[in-house]
């Protein structure tokens, strides 16, 4: 498995479609800071998105994605008053999903709209460095037809309605998140998240690669190093760089996170997760995942499996 699919899974995100915005001129809404990482994909026309920092406009095919906890408004210029969102959405009974339509009945701009939320809290860091505002436009090319081919697809379904239209939506969601990263880390390297830069980076991406592969590989900086085509000190200072943690730390928080997943999706015993996450000894694992949760393995399983 690769390491993007890899991270994805274990960060466990849901997804709801927020709706299908046909939107006329003049229109703007403002959206209050939210607790998702929220979406919008221009499948029509254009729009500005404006939060406290950055002004982008954005046009046919582009998806601009904005972190939990930044408010922003989005309009058809400059000019335009905002509304709250809460308003426009008044009309499905502040309902998600379907078609929401605004405006002045000018020129037509539709958006698709939604959000992603991540149940884990074990990969927090990694969740933190996404960056406030990822955009990805929509250039022309090959991969921006398939976009816009997949954006009326997702417009069309929230237009229909029909019986597991949320369903489709939110998979080609999950499409487009994906395809967001990828092309984000291919255009701007320096600019990713934390752990996007490493993913992308042809010879940290390598070692990345291994421990998640292999968590339980009794792996050290020089094997790592080895892995990566470089020398010690210089893998460990770009590691520590681009990661903001060294790898031995970075691997025992990946170590932890399967362990955890382990003990509550698994009928595994505490000294069976404690091999797969590569301690030899049930004492040596339980003293690091108790440093690291303030609990031990047997009190996380009970507080988080369902009572039978």
């Amino acid at each position: 498995m690769d390491v993007l699919t890899d991270l994805l899974r274990s960060l466990r995100s849901r997804n709801q479609i927020y709706g299908r915005l046909e939107l006329t001129a003049p229109w703007g809404l403002r959206v209050h800071a939210g607790t998702r990482l929220s979406f919008y994909a221009v499948s029509r026309g254009d729009a500005i998105l404006e939060t406290k920092r950055r002004t982008i406009r954005l046009a046919t095919g582009d998806i601009v994605f904005i972190r939990e906890g930044l408010a922003h408004t989005l309009k058809n210029c400059a000019r335009t008053r905002a509304v709250s969102v809460s308003e426009v959405f008044e009309q499905r009974g502040g309902r998600c999903g379907g078609l929401i339509s605004y405006g002045g009945g000018g020129e037509q701009t539709t958006i698709v709209s939604g959000g992603f939320a991540f149940e884990t809290t074990t990969l927090d860091p990694l969740i933190a460095h996404f960056p406030e505002v990822l955009h990805v436009e929509g250039d022309g090319g090959t991969a921006a037809r398939w976009l816009e081919s997949t954006l009326q697809f997702m417009a069309s379904e929230m237009h229909a309605e029909a019986p597991g239209y949320e369903l489709v939506a939110s998979r080609l969601a999950d499409v487009l998140f994906v395809h967001a990263l990828r092309t984000h880390v291919r255009a701007h390297p320096c600019e990713s998240a934390n752990w996007l830069r490493a993913i992308g980076d042809p010879q940290l991406g390598v070692a990345f690669q291994r421990m998640h592969e292999r968590p339980d590989a009794p792996w050290t900086v020089e094997a790592l190093a080895r892995a990566a085509s470089m020398s010690r000190s210089a893998f460990a200072a770009r590691f520590t760089e681009v990661l903001e943690i060294s790898p031995l730390a970075y691997l025992t928080r990946w170590r932890m996170h399967r362990a955890a997943e382990l003990l509550v999706a698994s009928t595994s015993t505490v000294n069976e997760v404690a091999g797969v996450v590569g301690y030899e000894t049930e004492s040596a694992f339980t003293k690091v995942f108790k440093r690291h949760f303030g609990e031990t393995p047997g009190a996380y399983r009970r507080a988080r499996r369902p009572a039978t």
